[in-house]
């Protein structure tokens, strides 16, 4: 039997998943969050539950209720999950260690370091790796001159998905179209459109950045000790909705060797420890591009576990101080330069051992959103991997070992339903 562990945001399903797989090693695991019967509270890997005030509603009472929780239990480890969750955790990761518990996740200025895009693009221009130009203004004459200089698509982006205001009040940053400038459009209305929807809660002028329109979005995770990825996995997006580019119905592993070598070189100038997430942009000639780095766990971690990658097992270790374990066996290619471009010895790398069969259903009502589109689009043959994929995909959510964190859904659609109303998306909170 092992420690006893706390895993927050009990309504998701990476939160799910990571209840699953410590509790099937004995684990003992109590799953948190917002309200009753969330998923990850109704499965049958979790012994107990734990219900917090709402984080994004007021962060310090949140901070407050958990220390005296992690205080009067005895936890040997507490995990978040979502961006807002692992945000809050490690901005009072000193106070909440103070109780004797791990908090899973990285130090402040570490993970702001990552999850600040204006300070990850500026790490970024040091390093041998394809990035868009990406501008910071401070002032609406910087952004007025960035509009006369450019002859192409930009996005205005938020420099974190997670603000907090000085009341304690989280709120996540969402982009949509209006985010998207073409290169005759007006940047500067569009900017001011965009800040004025802040006003009262954004102190940071959000970045300009060059618009990658490449083949298709994928990403290289992992688990990363003293800079070093001591085991990862890459996923790609098999089924998206909306088709213009939006989440991943369906995903599976994929294999790119160059986009692993980046990967390495962004955890390594990060000095990261703990899992993370790098997002990349695939281009028509085989190259990458960085587009993000999220230090926490991903949406579709399920994916990663049962591909065979068990990030959290190892990720529980790390906390617990099971180290030193058995690193990968892949030697890290070294950066090198040639003629001036920076050159990877990528192709040296042999094909990791994790499964790129598997496909994971994320949501199903995503994935039933995907083929309404596609019918309506009349491409019936859209019901042939549809149909199919009730025999060649996992689902998240719908687990015959493990069937009642379905029903956990109702409480969750409902806070979803209700904080649509009010603007606020909990999906990914």
């Amino acid at each position: 039997m092992g420690h006893k562990v706390l895993v927050l945001d009990g309504q998701g399903p990476n939160s799910l998943a990571l209840c699953r797989t410590l509790g099937e090693k004995g684990v003992s695991v109590v799953s948190g969050g917002y309200t009753k019967y969330l998923p990850g509270m109704l499965s049958k890997y979790t012994e107990g539950s734990y219900i917090y005030p709402d984080v994004s509603a007021d962060q310090t009472a949140f901070v407050d209720h958990l220390y005296d929780h992690l205080a009067t239990n005895d936890y040997a480890a507490v995990f978040p999950v979502t961006d807002v969750m692992t945000t809050v955790l490690s901005r009072h990761k000193e106070r909440l260690e103070s109780t004797g518990t791990k908090v899973g996740a990285e130090d402040w200025e570490t993970h702001l370091n990552a999850n600040d895009k204006k300070r990850l693009f500026e790490l970024a221009e040091g390093l041998p790796i394809p990035s868009p130009k990406t501008f910071s203004p401070q002032s609406l004459e910087e952004v007025a001159k960035i509009d006369d200089e450019r002859d192409y698509t930009v996005v205005i982006k938020p420099r974190r998905t997670t603000f907090t205001t000085d009341s304690g009040q989280s709120t996540t940053n969402r982009m949509s179209g209006v985010n998207y400038v073409g290169p005759d459009e007006d940047l500067v209305e569009r900017f001011e459109e965009i800040i004025g929807k802040w006003s009262g809660r954004q102190f940071e002028y959000p970045l300009v950045q060059e618009f990658v329109d490449g083949v298709e979005t994928m990403a290289t995770v992992g688990l990363a000790h003293e800079g070093k990825l001591v085991t990862f996995f890459q996923h790609k997006k098999y089924r998206v909705y909306p088709p213009s580019g939006g989440i991943g119905a369906v995903r599976q592993g994929t294999w790119e060797p160059r986009m692993k070598v980046y990967a390495d070189e962004i955890v390594r100038a990060l000095d990261w420890n703990g899992p993370v997430h790098v997002e990349f942009m695939k281009m028509p000639d085989g190259d990458f591009y960085l587009l993000e780095v999220n230090g926490r766990y991903w949406g579709s971690l399920a994916l990663t576990i049962n591909s065979g990658v068990d990030v959290p097992w190892l990720h529980y270790k790390q906390l617990t101080g099971q180290f030193p374990f058995e690193p990968p066996s892949i030697e890290q290619p070294i950066m090198a330069t040639s003629g001036g471009v920076n050159v990877a010895n990528w192709q040296t790398l042999p094909e990791p051992d994790y499964r790129t069969d598997v496909k994971q259903r994320k949501l199903f009502y995503t994935d039933i959103m995907w083929l309404r589109e596609q019918l309506s689009r009349n491409q019936y043959q859209a019901l042939i991997p549809f149909t199919t994929s009730f025999f060649t995909t996992r689902d998240v959510f719908l687990n015959l070992d493990d069937p009642l964190p379905f029903f956990g859904l109702i409480p969750r659609s409902l806070k979803v339903r209700s904080n649509r109303k009010k603007g606020i998306s909990v999906y990914d909170r």
